[in-house]
C-alpha cells in the first residue's frame, strides 16, 4: 500500500520512526539519508530505494508498512548484489588462478 494511502493515525514522525520502529535503532540522520539519497537497486538503471515519507507541515512522517517495505526492499537488493559479486567470483578460469598462483 503507498504510503500515501495511509491513515494519518498511523503516521509516525522520521525521528520517533528511527529511535523506536526501526530494528537496530539507527541515527536520525541515517534514517534521513534512507529518504533523501536511498540505497543502490539491486540492478543498474532501477531506481534508488528510498524509504517513504509524507509530510505534514514541514516535518516527514512515514509508517510502519513503508519501513517494513523500504527494510525488505533494501534487503533483497544487497542480497542480489552479493549472489552477483559471488558470481562473478566463480567466473574467474582456473588457468587464471593457476597464473596467479592461487591454485
Amino acid at each position: 500500500m503507498p504510503i500515501e494511502n495511509a491513515d494519518t493515525r498511523d503516521l509516525i514522525p522520521l525521528n520517533q520512526a528511527a529511535r523506536h520502529e526501526i530494528p537496530g535503532t539507527p541515527s536520525v540522520s541515517t534514517v534521513w539519508r534512507w529518504t533523501t539519497k536511498g540505497f543502490a537497486p539491486a540492478t543498474d538503471g532501477e531506481p534508488r530505494i528510498k524509504l517513504e515519507v509524507l509530510y505534514v507541515g514541514n516535518r516527514p512522517h512515514t509508517t510502519k508498512l513503508a519501513i517494513r517495505e523500504f527494510l525488505e526492499r533494501a534487503t533483497a537488493a544487497r542480497l542480489a548484489r552479493i549472489e552477483r559479486n559471488q558470481q562473478r567470483c566463480a567466473d574467474v578460469p582456473d588457468t587464471e588462478l593457476l597464473e596467479a598462483g592461487l591454485l
